[in-house]
């Protein structure tokens, strides 16, 4: 008798990321470089295994920024991206925080991570900004991310 094939098992990403406004109402966001394009995103990363994603999000704006969080708020939006070959799955989950208020700026590079700013509506609109959430981030920007978006479907796009 033939042995069964086991079937690839793939897992679903978890992602945190944070929202963060300075005095300004400027929002925090972080470059990455790969594979030959720069893009923004919000920062924050990958859950680990026990880790509650409070906890991820403390960690990974240390890890990136050498940020401390003040408080990390409410669950603002969770989306998934599928990629279209459905080789990878994360689901995305962006909160609102808030840094200490002597926090400074301070990007740890990495392999992908190259920088990180504070922006303004304005600036934000020409940024090459992924996942596609930016027309919905514009509309609760104004509002100061008080009311929740809840669940969002996003389209994948290249």
């Amino acid at each position: 008798m033939k042995p069964i094939a086991k079937k690839e098992e793939k897992n679903i990403r978890v992602r945190v990321a944070g929202i963060l406004l300075n005095k300004k109402n400027e929002l925090l966001l972080v470059n990455h470089k790969k594979n030959g394009r720069s893009y923004w995103l919000l920062p924050g990363g990958g859950v680990e295994h026990g880790e509650s994603f409070h906890e991820a999000l403390k960690r990974e704006f240390m890890e990136e920024l050498s940020m401390e969080l003040d408080a990390v708020g409410d669950l603002f939006l969770v989306h998934d991206t599928v990629y279209p070959g459905k080789e990878r799955h994360i689901v995305n989950l962006y909160f609102t925080v808030t840094a200490k208020k002597d926090a400074i700026l301070t990007v740890n590079p990495e392999e992908v991570l190259s920088g990180a700013e504070f922006v303004s509506i304005k600036d934000f609109k020409k940024l090459l900004f992924y996942p596609d959430i930016k027309s919905a981030i514009i509309t609760k920007w104004k509002n100061g991310f008080r009311q929740p978006l809840g669940y969002m479907k996003i389209k994948w796009k290249e």
